[in-house]
């Protein structure tokens, strides 16, 4: 037991750091989407962190399975490097012992996994598009940052105001600019007033941008020919901000998930009971790669091993995508389980034969 605890804790820290480091990285580059995507008005500001929160389930239910993955190649990397496995085999520590002990702390990170892929990300996600379709329920006028350029919708429209009231229904000293390409010709439309405030046209249901005291101007970029009308009253529609997010299916609770007939919803299904099983297969794939020679240093196998992993999460996103599409039954996810399950065997019984075949060697030395 003191064997056991010493290998759990040595992996366990491990996987602590390189988790943290992981969770920092993903965090900072979606940060940085979500921050542009907000300073756009596609987001509003203040739910942006709430937003990132919700997600962060969703970044775990990869990033545990990896950081645990390299967790076992750097603990017991470095045990052989400083020679400490090789003083448990001398003392009669086998292989399949180690193997079985590396299921210890698989075991509970397994349990991590399935609470954060069957519980933790869906209710993040159904929570984050809540917040999400409220903002979306909001026009860009409510968006508006003063001081500040930014487009409306999709369109070729940009507006700047100087500030905003408390309340933020209305603007002042506003600037809108607009244009639009055709294959003969271009335009540009320059409206500038004082003052700016939203209504609502009940009837339709549409908001617009309402401009008063102002002036506008239309012409052609180049050319000489333009016009100027000064109007007290001017109105544009607002559009609402199309918004990325995530497929139905991923927020659906998982008991949904289990009696729908529908091949996403069993894809999802699959992949969400697939991700613990991950761990164990990986457990069994990372022990053998964590063998190292003292003399070549203990990230020599951490390039292949990371680009194995890959592979298998690709092909299991293939998988995913086959099963959405039909082509694969609903239980192909654990056909490609098994066939990394197969060779992380292979790797682990080359492992136990290279042993093997080294300890023998050590006997031949010793009898001359």
């Amino acid at each position: 037991m003191i064997i056991f605890r010493y290998i759990t804790r040595e992996i366990f820290a491990s996987m602590f750091g390189v988790c943290i480091v992981l969770v920092f990285i993903i965090l900072s580059s979606r940060f940085g989407r979500y921050l542009a995507e907000a300073a756009t008005g596609r987001i509003p500001s203040d739910i942006l962190f709430s937003v990132i929160g919700l997600r962060i389930p969703v970044v775990l239910e990869l990033v545990v399975p990896l950081s645990f993955f390299i967790a076992i190649l750097l603990a017991l990397g470095r045990m052989y490097v400083d020679s400490e496995m090789t003083a448990l085999f001398a003392c009669g520590f086998s292989r399949k012992r180690l193997l079985a002990y590396a299921f210890g702390p698989a075991t509970v990170v397994a349990g991590l996994v399935a609470v954060l892929s069957l519980w933790l990300s869906p209710l993040g996600l159904d929570h984050s598009n809540a917040l999400l379709e409220q903002a979306k329920a909001r026009s860009e006028f409510e968006t508006l940052t003063p001081a500040q350029f930014q487009s409306l919708g999709d369109s070729s429209a940009v507006i700047y105001t100087e500030s905003l009231s408390r309340d933020r229904k209305s603007m002042f000293d506003v600037f809108v600019a607009t244009s639009s390409d055709s294959e003969t010709s271009s335009s540009l439309t320059l409206v500038k007033a004082e003052q700016g405030e939203q209504i609502v046209v009940e009837e339709y249901g549409r908001k617009y941008l309402q401009i008063n005291r102002g002036s506008r101007l239309d012409g052609e970029p180049g050319s000489d020919s333009y016009r100027i009308v000064e109007f007290e009253s001017y109105a544009q529609q607002l559009d609402e901000p199309e918004i990325r997010q995530k497929s139905a299916t991923d927020r659906k609770p998982t008991l949904e998930l289990i009696g729908d007939p529908d091949p996403e919803s069993q894809a999802a299904l699959q992949w969400r009971l697939t991700l613990p099983a991950l761990v164990f297969v990986l457990t069994v794939i990372a022990v053998p790669l964590a063998y190292t020679n003292p003399r070549q240093g203990r990230y020599t196998k951490m390039i292949p091993a990371i680009l194995l992993y890959l592979l298998y999460l690709v092909a299991l996103n293939a998988g995913r995508g086959a099963i959405e599409d039909e082509k694969l039954p609903a239980l192909g996810l654990w056909i490609i389980n098994a066939i990394f399950l197969g060779i992380g065997l292979l790797l682990f019984n080359g492992f136990s034969l290279r042993g093997l075949f080294s300890s023998k060697k050590v006997k031949k030395v010793k009898h001359a």
